[in-house]
């Protein structure tokens, strides 16, 4: 187990959110706002520098703990490009919520772990429109986009999953599903091994697979 034995390095934890030694980042609302924001500028900024110098000393895998109750959905797809693109695979234990885009954040890593008492709440974002008729209408249909894209992630997540093989769901019938949940109930909302049933986590930490954090940080996926 990894020791942090300077104050430089519980700084660089707390601060920088990044502990080079164990390639652990830490990812959350950054602490400059009042309130619990979830992704913004500043940590998905943050975020991405941290990716990109952890590359950049070597390939092995990093992981992220993510305490996340969404955020701005560019943001959050800012963190999904910066993890499609890196060299080293990127492993994220989620605590407490994965909701809104957070949620689909998680859905790029390559693994997938929440702790056990973590739920996942998915739905369509919000839009707020004050502008005039044509810059009203181009919003909309950017924001269309953007939840067929939505749904179009999870429905590939959700292609070798326990309930799709159960079933012998295709992908269209599993995109509609996705989208019947999310417009029966608004915020489709499932604890951390009902996320699993659908493929939208890979396990729970504690379960075989996943006994514990250091386990799950020596797997080579």
């Amino acid at each position: 187990m990894t020791q942090i034995n300077n104050e430089s390095e519980l700084y660089n934890i707390h601060n920088l959110c990044i502990d080079t030694k164990s390639r652990e980042l830490y990812l959350h609302s950054s602490f400059d706002s009042e309130e619990e924001s979830g992704v913004e500028f500043r940590s998905a900024i943050m975020f991405e520098k941290n990716v990109r110098y952890l590359n950049q000393i070597s390939h092995d895998p990093i992981l992220v703990h993510m305490h996340l109750p969404g955020g701005d959905w560019q943001d959050c797809m800012g963190i999904v490009d910066t993890i499609a693109t890196s060299h080293s695979k990127i492993f994220i234990l989620a605590y407490g919520k994965v909701e809104s885009a957070s949620s689909i954040l998680l859905q790029a890593a390559d693994l997938r772990v929440l702790m056990p008492n973590t739920h996942m709440l998915i739905h369509y974002g919000s839009l707020s429109i004050e502008d005039e008729h044509r810059a009203a209408k181009s919003s909309f249909e950017w924001s269309e986009k953007e939840s067929l894209k939505m749904i179009n992630m999870f429905s590939e997540r959700c292609i070798d999953s326990p309930i799709a093989k159960e079933r012998n769901w295709k992908k269209h019938i599993i995109k509609k599903h996705i989208m019947s949940q999310l417009d029966n109930k608004s915020d489709w909302i499932l604890n951390a091994d009902e996320s699993v049933y659908y493929g939208f986590a890979d396990g729970v930490l504690g379960d075989r697979k996943f006994t514990t954090i250091e386990k799950l940080k020596s797997r080579k996926r």
